[in-house]
């Protein structure tokens, strides 16, 4: 294109004094108290959205608990209020929009979503997976409170946002007619920022585990679809028959695994074991980019961030067979029905043995799609429809 723009598309141009004249609001608050899952991807998507000239972001962050240390990009707007409170500022006509900054589109983010008057700026909300609607199993009791409020968000957003065709699917299957849904797939390519390192990371195991052999690794929130008590099993199974793998296991306490809990810190296991609750992403893809493999066997994802984070620092990934993750990962992961313990020892014994060339150049080809730059463009796009529908 010559330099004086000749030659570029109306709508393009259109797209872009929209974008410069559009102030739009985060939900940031999953980023400020959340290393891992939604607060990723608030936290990345902020990042990537900063950096599109002209646009003028603004981060709603406003509640009790005190954040977790890191940066953050746009205009923070934040207060010790407690979350209970929102409703009833909003109610006297301080709510979300107002405090921050009057967007002309308010991102929910999260299903613990900030009240919003009738009459105020578009609601674009991101349904990262339907777990809550698929089984009570995945959230216990709180199954109920969630699905709640879901109904409630979807009902309300102008727009709906899904990391992948799975999740669109799923909630087109739960909720016929919810809305307009668009599929904008997550980045992954924050892992490079952090500058991982394995030789940290190897020395970082070795104290955690007390020996120097290679390890597998898996991360995530312990809850019930993740799995973890199942690969428990199967790496106790493989250590009775002689072949002891060592295991480090990063991610915060959820619900319903108290025992789960108590296993993993009792030093009874027959493998050595790690488990090293939520820590910070320097630490955690250093300790990923040591290891010989991530096993990752979750029953249900609506993405899946954590082996696709291990595909791009070159690690072979053992997946649970879910929709999602074979959307994301495809040819580049191995495959297993997480909940069966048997058929996981298995595909470990499978992924330790199998050459990692072929899918290393399957993950190759596939990583262009998982980009932050690409999935900011795709939510100025859908930020920028609205604006254009509304105006």
């Amino acid at each position: 294109m010559d330099g004086d723009g000749e030659g570029a598309p109306e709508s393009d141009v259109r797209r872009v004094l929209s974008t410069r004249r559009m102030k739009v609001a985060l939900d940031y608050r999953p980023a400020l108290f959340s290393r891992a899952g939604i607060g990723r991807y608030v936290r990345e998507l902020g990042y990537a959205l900063a950096r599109i000239p002209g646009f003028d972001l603004h981060l709603f962050g406003h509640g009790w608990k005190r954040p977790i240390e890191g940066e953050h990009a746009g205009t923070l707007h934040r207060s010790r209020v407690p979350g209970r409170a929102l409703p009833a500022l909003a109610w006297i006509g301080l709510d979300a929009p107002r405090l921050a900054g009057r967007p002309a589109v308010f991102h929910w983010t999260d299903y613990v979503f900030p009240p919003i008057r009738r009459g105020g700026p578009r609601i674009v909300q991101t349904v990262h997976d339907v777990a809550f609607l698929e089984s009570d199993a995945w959230h216990g009791a709180a199954s109920d409170r969630l699905r709640g409020r879901f109904e409630r968000a979807v009902r309300r957003a102008d727009l709906l946002l899904c990391p992948s065709r799975a999740t669109e699917r799923a909630l087109a299957r739960h909720l016929p007619g919810a809305g307009e849904v668009r599929v904008i797939p997550f980045g992954v390519d924050h892992v490079h920022r952090h500058q991982a390192s394995a030789e940290r990371g190897r020395a970082a195991a070795h104290e955690l585990l007390g020996t120097g052999d290679r390890y597998l690794v898996t991360v995530g929130t312990l809850e019930p679809r993740k799995n973890h008590a199942t690969l428990l099993a199967a790496l106790s199974h493989l250590a009775g028959r002689g072949l002891v793998i060592p295991l480090i296991c990063i991610g915060g306490p959820g619900w319903n695994t108290a025992r789960l809990e108590q296993r993993l810190v009792s030093g009874n296991l027959t493998f050595p074991c790690a488990w090293t609750g939520p820590i910070a992403d320097r630490s955690m893809f250093d300790l990923v980019a040591a290891a010989r493999g991530m096993v990752y066997p979750s029953s249900l994802e609506g993405f899946g961030f954590p082996p696709l984070e291990a595909l791009e620092l070159g690690l072979p990934v053992l997946a649970g067979d879910c929709a999602a993750l074979r959307e994301t990962a495809g040819d580049a992961a191995l495959f297993v029905d997480g909940s069966d313990p048997a058929a996981l020892a298995v595909a470990i014994e499978q992924l330790l043995d199998e050459p990692a060339d072929a899918r290393t150049k399957a993950w190759q080809q596939r990583r262009r799609a998982f980009t932050w730059a690409e999935c900011a463009r795709a939510h100025e796009d859908a930020y920028t429809s609205g604006i254009e529908q509304s105006a």
